[in-house]
């Protein structure tokens, strides 16, 4: 790890020596602007309503991927494309950092007052029965004894953590639902790890231990003041 200050806050940080994309989310780092510059996660946190991350499909050579081929006595590692995540501000400079930070700010200041009494705010894309799959021949689907239901979304504005109640809105009522669990979700992949919340212009899983039939493609999930 190379050690490494923050250009926005000083705050000391760890770069990562640069591997192999995977495709794996493994938590928010600090990123290493286009001019050499490094910003740390929590600043980087700031932009994300305008530079999310990106979904890239990528052929690479990773044997913790996929594997080894044996090939008269030799190993060597197999290939495949991988839905890798691509970090947009590793093509920004400092000086265009700074100033996303700005329209950043002003951007979450429209997003909000679209949403007046609300803290946050996020746009569903699908809904699902989280289950564990049979491994009887016919493959038949087994649901878990719990009633665990899984929305996927994106976050519009302010944060959204285990714990917090969301509200739908719907022509004859307004229905509610508490956050059990908030996981990381890249639109292309199965949620795959647990993160401590959800911030705006981050696409996530929350999850349930109700049933959501209330929640639809394209409801806003409100998390209201207070």
């Amino acid at each position: 790890m190379e050690k490494r200050v923050c250009s926005i806050c000083s705050r000391e940080i760890e770069i990562a020596p640069a591997t192999e994309p995977d495709g794996v989310f493994a938590g928010w780092q600090n990123v290493v602007l286009k001019d050499g510059n490094a910003v740390c996660s929590t600043c980087t946190e700031s932009v994300r309503i305008l530079y999310p991350l990106r979904n890239s499909k990528t052929f690479v050579e990773s044997g913790s991927r996929f594997g080894y081929i044996e090939t008269r006595g030799k190993s060597s590692p197999k290939k495949g494309w991988i839905n890798a995540l691509v970090d947009p501000l590793e093509e920004l400079t400092l000086e265009e950092f700074k100033q996303a930070q700005i329209d950043a700010e002003n951007a979450a200041k429209t997003m909000a007052a679209r949403f007046p009494g609300a803290r946050a705010a996020a746009e569903a894309d699908f809904t699902y029965r989280h289950h564990t799959a049979s491994a009887r021949t016919n493959h038949k689907t087994l649901y878990s004894d719990k009633k665990e239901y899984v929305t996927c979304v994106k976050v519009l504005f302010g944060e959204i953590r285990a714990g917090d109640t969301v509200s739908i809105a719907h022509k004859d009522r307004e229905y509610t639902a508490k956050v059990e669990e908030v996981w990381f979700w890249n639109y292309l992949d199965s949620p795959h790890r647990a993160i401590d919340k959800a911030f705006a212009g981050t696409t996530a899983a929350l999850w349930f231990h109700q049933d959501v039939p209330f929640i639809y493609p394209g409801d806003i999930l409100v998390v209201k003041e207070g």
